[in-house]
């Protein structure tokens, strides 16, 4: 996996100054005992545009428990401004390496400015439906994460959780509980005017329960943002995800035997082209007798006649 983000790792510097925005890139999501099994992160149902800031003030009364006709409330609460003008599940341009990975970047809606904590912000409300539901739901129980990226910087977290479910029987109704986190918490690290660290959290404070499928399901995603300087030089941003162990240690385990695989094919292919050589090799030579006695004989035929 380290590889793959590798492959179109960009070496140039992007340099920022406060205020300035930098977005985010969905990428997929995936079952976490098989992350090469890819899929387009918009294909559950995840919000596509950003609230507008009528909304998210309506929504931020109601999460602080505010009022923002005070001056005070609304002066504490000056994190509001919101453009609005990012679209998610645009296809992002590509370049050679992440082509050839198979890279699926998309544009996402989440807004973040350089260095601007955020403490809670409305991403958008909607109402899943049944459909929804059981897609979300059949993602958690296979336990998918997802992936985003913030200039390079790979970001990885679960789409939900579950609780009480039998390792035989699976879910039991009335037991067990399926969980959906819609408030993502980004921790962005950075060495003077570059960003040089990028992690999101879920918050289990915040989780839906969206265990009853059969009931339309209204939820409030959201994000938070969490700016901290970190001494890591540019140059070496990438050097933590050599350590990581988000992913599963059977990756490396399937990696491995894909290599395996193909140098098996590399060696049977090169076995079956010597046995292929050498009875073409029989089969020339005795060709080349066969000539050569025909040969013979018409001299001698030849010489017979005269």
């Amino acid at each position: 996996m380290l590889t793959k983000h590798l492959c179109h790792y960009t070496t140039n510097k992007k340099t920022h100054t406060t205020h300035t925005y930098t977005y985010t890139h969905t990428h997929t999501h995936s079952p976490f005992n098989n992350p090469t099994e890819t899929y387009r992160y918009y294909s559950l149902p995840f919000c596509r545009t950003h609230a507008d800031e009528s909304a998210h003030k309506e929504a931020l009364e109601e999460e602080r428990n505010i009022n923002m006709d005070n001056e005070e409330d609304a002066e504490s609460a000056r994190d509001l401004e919101i453009k609005g003008d990012r679209i998610g599940a645009e296809r992002h341009k590509q370049r050679l390496g992440e082509s050839i990975v198979g890279d699926r970047r998309e544009t996402s809606p989440y807004e973040l400015s350089f260095r601007d904590d955020v403490e809670w912000r409305l991403l958008c409300k909607t109402t899943l439906d049944k459909d929804d539901l059981i897609k979300l739901k059949e993602a958690i129980h296979n336990n998918y994460f997802f992936e985003m990226f913030i200039e390079d910087l790979p970001m990885w977290g679960y789409v939900g959780d579950f609780e009480n479910e039998d390792e035989i029987l699976g879910e039991v109704e009335g037991q067990s509980h399926t969980y959906l986190f819609p408030h993502l918490h980004f921790r962005l690290g950075y060495n003077q005017n570059q960003i040089v660290s990028a992690t999101v959290t879920t918050e289990r404070d915040r989780r839906l329960d969206i265990t009853n499928v059969d009931k339309p399901t209204p939820v409030q995603f959201s994000y938070s943002v969490e700016w901290v300087e970190d001494d890591l030089p540019w140059k070496m941003r990438m050097s933590r995800y050599s350590d990581s162990r988000f992913l599963p240690g059977t990756f490396e385990i399937f990696l491995l035997s894909i290599i395996n695989s193909f140098v098996l094919v590399l060696l049977l292919t090169a076995f079956l082209t010597i046995i292929l050589m050498r009875v073409l090799k029989n089969d020339f030579s005795r060709y080349m007798e066969i000539d050569d006695s025909s040969i013979e004989e018409e001299e001698v035929s030849y010489i017979t006649r005269i």
